[in-house]
């Protein structure tokens, strides 16, 4: 399914890339304070405590800076930062548990400990094919389901469908099925976010991506 997801989403953005091979990328966002990972998430090695080897983890931290957990729609989650170069993700969270790649495109993710079973980052990237800058793989899309990644108005895994659309105008999007049955993708297109909503009415997944992005927001990163 990812595969065929990915082919469909590069030849859309290799369709609007034609128009537009002027695009710039952005920077990681700077921060000096980079959270220690107490948990193990997303760590090779356990006594690197490099930045390029630390991420949200998913128990308490103290001292944690806002913007270490902090989703904002339309542009990044934590310190990973859409239009980013992918290289810079992978610097800081170490080599993906797994990833699948078409058309110039990618889908990379990080499991908590390593364990599919725990908490999962992914992130999608792409080329801009036939632009001067076709080396780069752009982050177009980041998806988490750690519950302490939140948005100013501290939405995050675990807040209900309810007291998410009292923030944010949800469309439905699209849909996929887990281990517990369907589970619900919503889209606020104008703020550039996403909700992953279970049966049981709650939020499992918060996606980010550019606002009023069709493409990348239909995007199926499971």
């Amino acid at each position: 399914m990812i595969r065929n997801s990915l082919i469909i989403i590069s030849i859309a953005i290799c369709l609007l890339a034609c128009g537009n091979n002027s695009k710039k990328g952005t920077t990681l966002a700077d921060t000096n304070k980079v959270p220690k990972d107490t948990t193990g998430q997303h760590i090779g090695d356990k006594n690197d405590t490099t930045t390029h080897h630390t991420m949200a983890s998913d128990t308490g931290t103290v001292n944690i800076a806002q913007t270490d957990w902090l989703i904002t729609p339309g542009k990044s989650i934590g310190h990973i930062v859409l239009n980013d170069d992918v290289q810079n993700v992978i610097k800081r969270l170490g080599k993906p548990d797994s990833s699948d790649a078409a058309m110039g495109s990618s889908l990379m993710v990080w499991y908590a400990n390593h364990n599919s079973a725990g908490s999962r980052t992914a992130v999608f990237a792409h080329h801009n094919m036939g632009g001067k800058d076709e080396s780069v793989s752009y982050v177009q899309k980041i998806l988490v389901t750690s519950p302490q990644f939140k948005t100013n108005d501290g939405i995050g895994v675990g807040t209900t469908k309810e007291d998410i659309q009292k923030v944010y105008t949800l469309k439905p999007t699209s849909s996929y099925t887990n281990k517990t049955g369907k589970v619900q993708v919503y889209t606020d297109l104008a703020k550039g976010i996403s909700f992953e909503i279970d049966g049981s009415g709650k939020c499992i997944g918060v996606v980010v991506h550019k606002a009023n992005d069709t493409a990348s927001a239909y995007l199926n990163m499971h």
